[in-house]
């Protein structure tokens, strides 16, 4: 069980890579959390530490529904913002004009809000998961990845500087997968 939650592992946190290719980058993002979800799911019967799957399900799922949410309520704003402009009637209408009433509308700012508060929680929550992870493996990799991961979250705040925290994270999280060996191996020097 230890393999194959080590490789599902590291198929999940690889698969990043195929989002470049065109239309299949939903899909891999998908894949990418199954992945890793079911990772955690080995692991946390192989070390008999629930908290390691638990806290890993809540993260995802609150990423993923307030994600949901941000984006049907961006949707309703763009719909709202159209149809304000056509006056009800589908005529001409200018993108500057939608671009304009989007950045004013308290719809948009909300749901910028939601999203980002969302992608906070989430990566709280698996911070925590992959701080139970580096206890019970001795990989201490995973927990610097989940740190970064959650100080990328807030400074995306920040000009968007935490996209480039949150890709170091991911590095990170791919070395400690690598590092973790199948049982009756050792994990390499210092990690």
């Amino acid at each position: 069980m230890r393999k194959q939650a080590i490789t599902l592992g590291r198929i999940g946190i690889l698969l990043p890579i195929a989002s470049l290719i065109p239309f299949i980058g939903t899909l891999a993002g998908l894949a990418v959390m199954v992945l890793l979800l079911f990772s955690h799911y080995y692991f946390s019967k192989v070390f008999e530490k629930p908290d390691i799957f638990k806290n890993a399900l809540i993260g995802t799922i609150i990423t993923v529904a307030t994600n949901i949410l941000g984006f049907i309520l961006l949707f309703v704003a763009v719909g709202s913002a159209i149809f304000s402009l056509s006056g009800g009637s589908m005529e001409s209408f200018e993108i500057e004009q939608i671009q304009k009433i989007l950045f004013e509308s308290g719809l948009t700012i909300f749901a910028g809000i939601v999203m980002l508060a969302g992608l906070i929680v989430g990566y709280y929550f698996i911070y925590q998961s992959l701080i139970s992870l580096a206890n019970v493996s001795g990989i201490k990799h995973f927990k610097t990845a989940g740190l970064l991961y959650f100080i990328g979250s807030i400074l995306i705040l920040l000009f968007f500087l935490g996209f480039l925290v949150i890709f170091v994270a991911w590095i990170l999280h791919i070395v400690a997968y690598f590092s973790i060996q199948p049982q009756g191996e050792t994990a390499k020097e210092g990690t």
